[in-house]
């Protein structure tokens, strides 16, 4: 914990300079998974959604919203994100059932590009909210029980818990029952995994960011007040 920045305990006993723009970037980064998910691609001998490689940034920027500004503003973002997905899902639907022109002839790609499965969609949804809020209460508590110290273990540590979870429901939810049990666990591994050495591999950026941003604020804060989910 560098000596140069104020410590707090609350909310209340400072205001964020920078939390708007980081949680705009929060939004479009989930956004952008959202937009490119449906597209499935082939890594080397892997077969995984495109938005795979967008959707770990997520975690990595609620591991810097946590150890920056706390569990109940990092909360606040999370549930603007989850508002966000639901007017997206809302109004491609809407852009789905409207007639197209009739000199535009992408109709049928458009609709089965954006008319996702309801039960994808909850998946999403439940995963998307299980894993951040947990990642963000561990890295909360976790800076406590450390005094500031090893962020990179809080960063690695929160996402392993996290995604695990994520992964989980997300499976259970969009795939239980619709696939043989042996092909489910090994889907879920490999996710899992993918998304740690994900984190692990972004750790140099995240820290840099993460320590140029503290100084910025000028602030060491913890969350030694009430937390909430709402």
């Amino acid at each position: 914990m560098s000596s140069s920045l104020r410590v707090t305990s609350n909310d209340s006993e400072w205001s964020p300079k920078y939390y708007g723009v980081i949680v705009g970037l929060f939004c479009g980064i989930y956004m952008i998974s959202t937009a490119i998910s449906l597209k499935i691609i082939v890594l080397g001998p892997f077969i995984i959604s495109a938005g795979l490689l967008v959707v770990p940034l997520c975690t990595i920027i609620t591991d810097i919203l946590t150890e920056i500004y706390g569990f109940n503003r990092t909360r606040q973002a999370i549930w603007t994100v989850l508002v966000c997905i639901i007017l997206f899902s809302f109004f491609s639907q809407i852009a789905v059932m409207l007639p197209p022109a009739s000199f535009w002839p992408h109709q049928e790609a458009y609709t089965t590009i954006f008319s996702a499965t309801p039960r994808i969609a909850l998946a999403g949804c439940l995963a998307w909210l299980t894993g951040e809020f947990l990642n963000s209460y561990v890295m909360s508590k976790m800076k406590i029980f450390q005094n500031a110290k090893n962020t990179s273990l809080r960063f690695i540590g929160s996402t392993i818990i996290a995604q695990f979870a994520d992964t989980i429901v997300f499976m259970l939810v969009a795939f239980g029952g619709a696939m043989p049990w042996e092909a489910f666990v090994k889907m879920a591994l490999i996710a899992w995994i993918a998304k740690i050495l994900y984190e692990v591999f972004a750790l140099p950026l995240s820290l840099s960011a993460t320590k140029k941003l503290k100084q910025m604020e000028g602030i060491e804060h913890f969350d030694k007040q009430k937390i909430s989910l709402v």
